[in-house]
């Protein structure tokens, strides 16, 4: 391979464009939940679930297995051009079917005639996605366009936003905000793919030997999205509006630390993919363990921290409306420790190795134990409801992510040094619970249970010699050194 770049500047990088996806949503919902409340923001999530369902069919399983095999070629630009032209030809049949399956749905499924106005701006991202070629930019490793990119569109998403959504009746602004930020960058990419890759035809096109790995990386994704989505979607039909509005006011900041947290490992798939095509096991099992104790250093912390602050994180963000939001929020915190391990396992490390069936049996399990118990649990409870049926099938895809580790991977210490950080994490309950005793201002509450609770954290590990927390303290160390330097030259 090439000049290898580097993989801290890469996590870097990436985890700059997962912040940035955070302060965009958080600034978004902060504002227009209290514009638009707790209904129109269930409209706005209701549509928005829906088209997720006709983006995956377009884009299949393109992302995990574009980057994957793109990684193995990309020092070979004529290989590379003629991979990528063969993945927008089967992506854009997908596509086509995906928009027709949709225009068809429009005018078959009633519930969707209350919303066409708000599914049409949203099913741009159906067309977008695939003309977007991320998997191209993460298998050559461009974290530093992506981040800076995918910043410059949140950046002009807010300008719009916060000039088109004034009032109740403006949800469709909403829709086309949160639809422009996240998709509307992959017309850049587009244009921007010629620095990469050429579009003259190099040879005769092959696609027989990519449908059938495509084909088992979207039933990943379909059962992924069946327990990752389904829960707003049965809320949208069973009950109404405001309780999807409610759900996602609960789940929103939960989703934003579970991405801030896996952003950390998503870089590791064209390099595990290299050292799986180059042989190197040892590189490889090395660098899967440093991503799960790098989401086991952050998980902990943050699932309990959650958990004290629900409360205050709802009111902060959502305003009122949302107030029996809290308690939602405080039911689903346990996913921020499964899910980060159960995608290190699945989508960072057996999508590399080609171990797509593995990663199906978790999924899929997941999926029919959401299905069923959202069915069972949400006529009655609502969004209570759908948060316990989300924690409960989130925990059973992590318990086969492991169980399909300890047998494919032979790492037996995944799961060592654990009980460091849950010692670490205990003075979050104590500082909170006792800072929940006094009276004061809930922002200041929040910050202070924060500030104290992340001192005396990472103060433990570094009193354990933690030498994750040692390794990410050093790395930390020399950026801030090596910025100093360069300034000073």
């Amino acid at each position: 391979m090439g000049r290898q770049k580097s993989l801290v500047n890469n996590v870097i990088f990436n985890f700059a464009k997962t912040l940035s996806s955070l302060i965009f949503p958080v600034i978004t919902f902060a504002y227009c939940s209290r514009i638009l409340g707790a209904d129109g923001i269930g409209k706005a999530n209701f549509a928005k679930s829906v088209i997720s369902y006709f983006t995956m069919v377009a884009m299949l399983g393109m992302n995990y297995y574009g980057t994957r095999e793109a990684a193995k070629v990309r020092d070979d630009r004529e290989k590379l051009s003629h991979f990528a032209q063969e993945m927008l030809v089967i992506n854009g049949c997908s596509t086509v079917v995906a928009y027709l399956a949709f225009v068809v749905s429009l005018f078959l499924v009633k519930k969707f005639q209350d919303y066409t106005l708000l599914l049409l701006v949203n099913s741009a991202s159906i067309v977008l996605m695939g003309l977007g070629m991320e998997w191209l930019y993460q298998a050559v490793e461009e974290y530093r366009y992506i981040a800076l990119r995918s910043m410059l569109f949140q950046v002009v998403a807010l300008v719009i936003m916060f000039i088109t959504v004034r009032d109740a009746d403006d949800v469709v602004s909403y829709a086309f905000v949160t639809m422009l930020a996240s998709s509307g960058s992959y017309v850049l990419n587009f244009i921007n793919s010629r620095k990469y890759i050429d579009f003259r035809k190099h040879g005769k096109w092959h696609f027989r030997g990519h449908l059938k790995p495509i084909f088992w990386l979207f039933a990943m994704a379909v059962s992924i999205e069946l327990y990752t989505v389904l829960d707003s979607t049965m809320l949208g039909f069973i009950k109404d509006d405001t309780a999807v509005g409610i759900y996602t006011a609960a789940v929103k900041i939960n989703k934003i630390v579970n991405s801030l947290i896996t952003s950390l490992g998503v870089v590791l798939i064209p390099r595990l993919s290299y050292y799986v095509g180059s042989g190197e096991e040892t590189k490889m099992k090395e660098l899967i363990k440093k991503a799960y104790q790098y989401v086991f250093l952050f998980s902990v912390p943050a699932c309990l921290g959650l958990f004290m602050l629900s409360d205050e994180i709802v009111l902060l963000f959502s305003g009122s409306g949302f107030e029996s939001a809290g308690f939602t929020m405080r039911l689903l915190t346990p996913i921020v420790l499964v899910i980060p391990f159960s995608v290190v396992t699945n989508q960072q490390t057996f999508v590399p190795m080609g171990k797509e069936k593995l990663i199906i049996i978790s999924t899929c399990t997941g999926a029919i134990v959401n299905l069923t118990l959202n069915s069972i649990l949400i006529p009655r409870y609502a969004e209570n409801g759908a948060a316990i049926a989300t924690v409960v099938a989130e925990s059973a895809v992590a318990v086969v992510c492991y169980i399909n580790a300890r047998r494919t991977l032979g790492i037996r210490e995944i799961f060592s040094g654990y009980y460091q950080y849950w010692i670490a994490a205990i003075p979050i309950l104590v500082i909170g619970g006792i800072l929940e005793q006094v009276q004061m201002n809930y922002v200041l509450r929040m910050v202070l249970v924060m500030g104290i609770s992340a001192t005396a954290y990472f103060g433990i590990l570094y009193l354990f010699k933690n030498a994750y927390f040692i390794e990410a303290l050093k790395i930390v160390k020399e950026k801030i050194f090596n910025q100093c330097n360069d300034k000073c030259v």
